[in-house]
């Protein structure tokens, strides 16, 4: 697999993350929009009422704002839930893995979650062709040999490399 494919997969797997937040983004002000305008609307309606009917009115107001509030800390309590098991560091370092080529071409690409779990993607690049390894990591440490790049990689990951 070459380099560029696999800039291809990542880049890929960045728009679809960020197509999926602005779905989310714009869900949230959908929910949001009609809070205000429905206020704005009540104290319209309730000019020159009767105080009983007024007060009437609001508590309905009220008790439909509780309901909104009950979805929005639904929704957000799932996505707490959600968020443990989220790419939530990312480490990368780019190399030369080969003396006789320049650029950079070779990296690797740690992707952790909460508990510091997930993988370390890298690619070594030479005029021979192009070497993609994968290993897992589970709460930031794994059971294989790591090149040093991949060590650093992990490290910029949890916030622990001197750079």
């Amino acid at each position: 697999m070459s380099l560029a494919v696999v800039g291809i997969i990542i880049s890929g797997l960045a728009v679809v993350l960020a197509g999926i937040c602005l779905f989310y983004t714009w869900r949230l002000q959908q929910r949001m929009r009609p809070t205000v305008p429905d206020t704005e609307e009540l104290v319209r309606q309730l000019e020159g009422q009767p105080v009983p009917e007024a007060l009437q009115q609001i508590l309905a107001h009220l008790q439909k704002l509780s309901r909104r509030l009950s979805e929005v800390e639904d929704a957000s309590a799932l996505l707490n839930s959600r968020l443990p098991t989220t790419v939530q560091k990312v480490g990368l370092v780019r190399f030369n893995a080969d003396e006789s080529i320049r650029g950079d071409l070779s990296f690797a690409l740690a992707l952790l979650d909460g508990s510091e779990s997930g993988f370390i993607l890298a690619s070594l690049y030479s005029l021979d062709g192009c070497r993609i390894f994968i290993r897992e990591i589970q709460a930031g440490k794994t059971q294989h040999d790591l090149l040093p790049e991949e060590q650093l990689a992990l490290a910029r990951a949890r916030g622990l490399a001197k750079e």
